[in-house]
């Protein structure tokens, strides 16, 4: 069976918070690698190159998509960030910093292994951020 979940940990406000990815669905992750075909120079694509070349719309539908599959690991389990269009976890509707993190970090798990060495970089089992 494929690992489909990943637990990482981001510094909000000073405090460690971990939270648990999952793999987009199947349909998902198609629609951001058309997304991502989009980019001309593909051995050298960053998550910030794919952030910045969509729309206004795909944006939120990328970032709809990564955050409905994330959780905030609390102590009484798992809470879903977003659930549909809604927060399921309000604390990041407003801290852009925290969401970006999340998504650059969803994007590459979902897409792990698919690129092989020449696609998407990561730095150290993080998304690569750098221009």
């Amino acid at each position: 069976m494929h690992q489909i979940t990943k637990d990482i940990q981001i510094i909000i406000d000073g405090s460690q918070i971990s939270f648990r990815l999952t793999k987009l669905d199947a349909f998902s992750g198609v629609m951001l690698l058309r997304l991502l075909m989009r980019i001309e120079n593909q051995k050298d694509v960053t998550m910030l190159d794919l952030i910045t070349s969509l729309s206004e719309e795909e944006l939120r539908s990328v970032m709809t998509a990564v955050l409905n599959h994330t959780a905030v690991l609390l102590p009484a389990g798992p809470q879903p960030v977003m659930t549909g269009p809604e927060w399921g976890y309000p604390e990041l509707q407003h801290d852009t910093a925290s969401c970006m993190k999340l998504l650059m970090e969803g994007i590459a798990w979902s897409l792990s292994g698919f690129f092989g060495e020449g696609g998407l970089r990561e730095k150290n089992g993080t998304a690569d951020t750098s221009p």
